[in-house]
């Protein structure tokens, strides 16, 4: 599993559309590999900071990012078990003062 480092310095932020019709600014938290295939982990802009949002994606690098929903269940869940074993990972990693990149 592959995931792209993003630095202070690469703050992305997209617009996804709601079903009411309006678009939500979010940052993107993490973009990283499951089976081949890109996802992405998106927190609002503004807002709960409990909130995520998990979509596919093709990210070539600089401001071009296609979003996609997740409409399959079990891929879903395959993706939010992915992002739980990076953050808890992450979260380690910063417990014990080191990196394993």
């Amino acid at each position: 599993m592959q995931s792209y480092d993003l630095s202070d310095s690469d703050e992305l932020t997209v617009l996804i559309p709601m079903e009411d019709g309006t678009e939500l600014e979010c940052d993107v938290v993490l973009i990283f590999e499951l089976e081949g295939q890109d996802y992405v982990a998106l927190y609002p802009t503004l807002g709960e900071p409990d909130e995520i949002y998990l979509l596919r994606c093709e990210y070539n690098g600089g401001d071009d990012m296609q979003l996609e929903e997740i409409d399959d269940d079990d891929e879903f869940n395959d993706v939010l078990e992915a992002y739980n074993t990076i953050v808890e990972e992450d979260e380690w990693n910063e417990l014990l003062g080191g990196d394993d990149d």
